[in-house]
């Protein structure tokens, strides 16, 4: 009877051990998840203080905002375009100008890759807008003076 009870006794304790580390586990599988909330939407915008989400486009820019944008899309229109030179035929001026390794020979008023419009060619200066604003790209060679 001894060895009938040493023999069940580690057995009895196998068994509520293993059984106590299964309820461990699912006491671990029943937590609650928790509740997720949106930080920053990088595809439509960003959201207010209330929460709520606005589109990109609908943001308000700080005026410090605006002004750096401008000036990192004059210079990357400044990296991008040169002015090669110009011709005079019948009275009419035609700019050849290099936009990112595409020639392009235009006159005044025309519009390149649907962005960029000519307003006024010179002699050292071509004139474009991009965005409703005014950018004045010098002659190539004209750079440093």
């Amino acid at each position: 009877m001894a060895n009938k009870i040493a023999a069940a006794l580690p057995l009895f304790l196998f068994i509520t051990i293993s059984a106590r580390a299964e309820l461990l586990k699912l006491s671990l599988l029943e937590k609650p998840t928790p509740v997720f909330t949106l930080k920053q939407d990088i595809f439509n915008g960003a959201l207010s203080a209330d929460g709520e989400s606005r589109s990109g486009s609908q943001q308000e820019l700080q005026p410090a905002q605006i002004t750096a944008a401008q000036k990192t899309i004059a210079e990357e229109i400044f990296q991008s375009i040169s002015y090669e030179g110009y011709v005079i035929k019948n009275a009419k001026k035609s700019a050849l100008l290099n936009v990112s390794g595409e020639f392009f020979m235009v006159g005044e008023q025309d519009q390149i890759l649907d962005k960029i419009k000519i307003l006024k060619i010179s002699k050292n200066v071509v004139t474009i807008e991009y965005e409703n604003q005014p950018y004045d790209i010098k002659i190539k060679g004209d750079e440093n003076g």
